[in-house]
């Protein structure tokens, strides 16, 4: 049984936690829970509490669970939440690639003359990519976005450029390079004072 006090202490250590883990600042996590960023900052010098309902919105932001949010920090917390996240997107990402080896293996059946077949694996590169930044974005890593992003970006004139007997298409690639840089420049983290909190 925990007493009032460790109840404070666990919740404000996993509050600062979590919020780093996701690279969050007390300023950006008020602001997706609708609320002050002084209350944040009194929850995580152990000054007060959330409600059950902020604390139930916070684990649903992190993708746990509000008992996470209670238990001792010192106890690492298995979320089978984040391990479902993980088998979804892989599983989701494994799909494509089956449907790539079955049309490969039926145009082998049905189409055996046709020379680029093989093209259904390189038109999987960019459908597994776009499966892959759609369930980063939904459940957050900010770096495997950027390399999923990346990736898709250049994946797609490869795919044209393989397809098509046509000499000038290697520019294609020249048009990716200023959408890499911007890339890389929306992803570089902002140094900010509400960082240093």
């Amino acid at each position: 049984m925990f007493t009032e006090e460790q109840i404070k202490e666990n919740i404000a250590k996993n509050l600062i936690k979590y919020r780093k883990a996701h690279n969050l600042t007390q300023i950006q996590l008020a602001e997706k829970l609708n609320y002050s960023d002084k209350s944040i900052s009194k929850w995580e010098r152990q000054e007060s509490i959330p409600d059950l309902v902020i604390l139930s919105n916070i684990a649903k932001l992190y993708g746990i669970f509000v008992q996470d949010l209670l238990a001792n920090p010192k106890e690492k917390v298995k979320s089978p939440i984040r391990n479902n996240r993980v088998i979804i997107t892989l599983m989701s990402f494994t799909g494509v690639w089956a449907i790539a080896t079955t049309v490969y293996a039926l145009l082998g059946i049905f189409a055996p003359n046709l020379t680029k077949s093989w093209l259904v694996f390189i038109y999987a590169i960019p459908l597994s990519l776009i499966d892959l930044v759609v369930f980063t974005k939904l459940w957050g890593n900010k770096w495997i976005l950027f390399v999923a992003i990346s990736l898709l970006s250049w994946s797609i004139p490869l795919a044209i450029y393989l397809s098509f007997d046509y000499d000038q298409l290697w520019l294609l690639f020249i048009v990716i390079i200023p959408l890499q840089i911007l890339a890389i420049l929306w992803f570089i983290p902002r140094k900010t004072k509400a960082n240093k909190k």
